[in-house]
């Protein structure tokens, strides 16, 4: 449902009973007249000792203070992020959050929690491949599709020999990894860059008891309050940003859903299994019975040519290559035509399971 969550918490510096916990001191921020920041990070030791903390940060700006909190819901309860949290879980999270921070030095009431000002959540889902699909042939094919210049995401990366593809810009991104795959990955090269001790061992638990499982993760990540603002009111969210309004599993499902129509919604044609080009032919003309045998065959070609190995990427760079731009968008237009539901039957069985994921949106647990 939901995995990495930042809030901002105005407290006073009398919350902070164990100000040498922070470095610099916290006690420091008595002095400071403008501007100041002081950390309380999870240890080398506590990652050793499998203990997951929250990210703390004191900022002083004049005479306010504030206290950010950045912190993985799912860990923070399960530690581990593969195993989803759920909504039912809201209250033992704020619990479980409150004694966290009081280990680390600072006092805060469940209604502070609760009532926190969120800066940054990452809606996700994990989806479970079925029918023998792995998620390195879904990334492969996800790839094809037409997602540059979409959502205003600047930049696209197919990484780690393809198991991570990553669109974003600076105020937003959305991956797609193989979630069984990134626990075994340093932190270095990890997608999840804050592994626990007990995240790792689970591969150990899955190799043994559940051989063959595939998990596809899609996450968005919200990083900044103008584009969290602007997502919120695309989904038709009205309330304060505040954690226990974006806790909501109908909320984060609106989110990971808006995101997968905008980038795959007019490409699912792509994933239709049918690779002959006269059955693809066949296709055309049953839907456009009126249309010329030249523009018919030209679709058929357009199909075959963006289901290649390199997709919409691959032909687009070979065309702009050798005239100008404006002859993509010409062609572009004929692809639209192939923008409907006749074309995307029958299709490849991991975007099933990725449709059935996204509306049902049930938690997924490892046990």
């Amino acid at each position: 449902m939901i995995d990495t969550i930042i809030l901002e918490i105005p407290i006073t510096l009398a919350s902070v009973f164990d100000t040498a916990k922070f470095r610099p001191n916290a006690r420091q921020l008595e002095v400071f007249k403008g501007y100041g920041s002081c950390k309380n990070n999870p240890t080398a030791e506590d990652y050793k000792n499998g203990i997951y903390k929250p990210k703390l940060t004191l900022i002083k700006r004049g005479e306010m203070v504030i206290l950010k909190i950045e912190f993985s819901a799912p860990k923070v309860l399960f530690k581990n992020n593969l195993d989803e949290i759920e909504e039912k879980d809201f209250y033992a999270l704020v619990d479980k959050l409150q004694s966290l921070v009081r280990e680390m030095g600072v006092l805060l009431t469940t209604q502070q929690i609760e009532n926190g000002k969120v800066i940054g959540f990452h809606p996700s889902k994990n989806v479970v491949l079925t029918n023998g699909y792995t998620v390195s042939f879904a990334l492969r094919e996800l790839y094809k599709t037409n997602l540059s210049q979409k959502m205003d995401l600047t930049q696209v990366d197919f990484k780690n020999e393809g198991e991570e593809i990553q669109l974003y810009s600076n105020s937003h991104s959305i991956v797609f990894y193989d979630k069984i795959n990134d626990l075994t990955k340093p932190n270095k090269r990890a997608m999840d860059k804050d592994q626990t001790l007990q995240q790792r061992e689970l591969f150990d638990v899955i190799k043994e008891g559940k051989k063959g499982l595939e998990i596809l993760r899609i996450e968005v990540r919200l990083s900044k309050s103008t584009k969290i603002k602007e997502v919120l009111a695309e989904v038709g969210f009205k309330q304060d940003l505040t954690l226990k309004n974006i806790f909501k599993k109908d909320l984060c499902q609106k989110i990971v859903n808006l995101y997968w129509d905008k980038l795959f919604g007019d490409n699912l044609f792509l994933f239709n299994t049918y690779n002959n080009p006269q059955k693809i032919l066949e296709m055309i003309l049953i839907k456009y019975p009126k249309t010329k045998i030249g523009t018919a065959i030209k679709l058929v070609a357009l199909t075959v040519l963006c289901k290649d190995d390199n997709g919409f990427r691959g032909f687009r760079k070979i065309v702009e290559g050798y005239k100008q731009k404006k002859d993509w968008l010409a062609l572009n237009r004929y692809l639209k035509k192939l923008s409907n539901g006749l074309f995307e039957k029958p299709m490849h069985g991991f975007i099933d399971d990725i449709q059935k994921s996204l509306k049902n949106f049930d938690a997924f647990r490892i046990k």
